[in-house]
């Protein structure tokens, strides 16, 4: 999470506060009200509305909905025990650790059940803000599960929830406790990669490194539940990271679950992960292939397209260039208008060009065009091209009738929910018999 928030935020956190003190003036009427909407979701709205969002944006950090933290407790306190402990290492305002605290047993007083889920549940975050704001919707939860009314009586000793901390747990430093489920929904935001880090350089998204960590510091048999960005899934950077966690314990689900929510452009999916001591053996994804007929990669090389407008300066041969905005949809191009000077990789027609920008909703997700000439032709990076390897128009017709199928529309909505399309995606994409 981030280190700050607005006034409007700190001032809808104190409001919050002033439920669970015993000097509230509220109505009881009036404290259910303002409790419901506590919890269910009232935080979210509240950073939402903040005029300045580009710091929140710029992490990639919000909290969880009310329907996604729902689907991680469910699948978490399943087949756990009466006493699991769960962890979640960027608790935020606690979204994920009250969806779980909803299924945990009540004590017969508002002091013992507060030590009991106090035992259970752990966390840590970098905003201590937002940690008090967890501790007291962890607080009026089991104050409305037990049917309190206002004013709450707590005793002046009770130190509730002392297992949430302020923390990096990124940081070796950190705190972190022998959990048996780990529960998070990590900032989609990039950051640099460490530079121990095995499985990427550069930038990468922030959720891979949260996962990593965890599975690091995480002793054999912990589960991790976690809403990711579907990039980890499905993106072709992060091959070695899918490998690091199928070496080091058995994936036990990966759900696509759409976007994150209306406010937020980023697809995402549910991950079910074990560590265990001995990672059963599983395929190499850069070797697999998810056909019998071997998919498109067995009939076209697939490649991007090298020029990149504003990198390459206008040098070498004047060439016949296409780019997305030029070249139209599902067509056959026999004439190329455009030019450029390129001294780089130029492509001899026919082949076929996919559009790389495509979206889960777009309704068509490979969209094509046939190309036809004499001349070799720069391409743009936002095409992707898919040369026959035997060099017949025909297959490029053939392949372009399968790329407009339906099927082919579930299948990459399946396996890529990404903004952009991959060569790997592509070349494994099964070649349909019957389009």
């Amino acid at each position: 999470m981030v280190a700050a928030h607005s006034k409007n935020f700190s001032e809808y956190a104190e409001s919050i506060h002033q439920l669970a003190r015993p000097d509230t003036r509220l109505t009881h009427p009036q404290w259910r009200k303002h409790l419901a909407h506590c919890l269910d979701g009232g935080p979210n709205r509240a950073l939402r509305r903040q005029p300045d969002q580009s710091e929140f944006k710029q992490h990639g950090a919000y909290f969880t909905g009310a329907r996604f933290a729902s689907r991680v407790a469910n699948v978490a306190t399943r087949d756990s025990s009466a006493r699991s402990v769960y962890y979640d290492p960027t608790c935020g305002a606690g979204d994920l650790l009250l969806a779980v605290a909803r299924k945990l047993p009540l004590a017969p007083t508002l002091h013992q059940t507060l030590d009991d889920w106090g035992a259970r549940l752990a966390g840590c975050d970098i905003n201590a803000d937002f940690l008090r704001l967890a501790k007291t919707r962890l607080i009026l939860l089991a104050a409305r599960r037990l049917r309190l009314t206002p004013p709450i009586q707590l005793p002046a000793t009770l130190n509730p929830f002392p297992d949430l901390v302020e923390a990096d747990s990124l940081q070796t430093v950190s705190p972190m406790p022998d959990a048996d489920v780990i529960v998070m929904n990590p900032p989609f935001g990039y950051t640099c990669a460490p530079t121990d880090c095995e499985w990427a350089t550069g930038r990468v998204n922030a959720a891979a490194l949260f996962v990593a960590s965890a599975i690091e510091t995480s002793p054999t048999g912990t589960r991790i539940v976690a809403i990711l960005p579907d990039v980890l899934r499905s993106g072709s950077r992060y091959v070695a990271w899918r490998a690091m966690t199928r070496r080091s314990g058995q994936i036990l689900a990966e759900r696509p679950l759409g976007l994150f929510d209306r406010w937020t452009d980023v697809d995402v999916f549910l991950f079910q992960f074990q560590k265990v001591s001995s990672a059963p053996a599983q395929n190499d994804e850069s070797k697999q292939t998810t056909n019998r007929t071997g998919g498109i990669g067995k009939r076209f090389h697939v490649h991007v397209g090298p020029v990149v407008p504003h990198r390459h300066p206008e040098t070498g041969p004047l060439v016949p260039y296409l780019h997305a905005r030029s070249i139209p949809p599902w067509t056959e191009c026999k004439k190329i208008q455009e030019t450029r000077q390129f001294d780089g990789r130029l492509f001899a027609p026919p082949f076929v060009t996919v559009r790389r920008t495509s979206r889960p909703d777009d309704g068509k997700r490979a969209v094509a065009t046939l190309v036809h000439g004499d001349l070799p032709v720069a391409i743009e990076n936002h095409l992707l091209v898919c040369v026959p390897k035997d060099g017949k128009s025909e297959s490029c017709e053939q392949l372009i009738r399968r790329l407009r199928s339906s099927k082919t529309d579930a299948w990459l909505n399946k396996h890529l929910r990404c903004r952009h399309l991959t060569t790997r995606v592509i070349a494994q994409m099964p070649w349909w018999s019957k389009p």
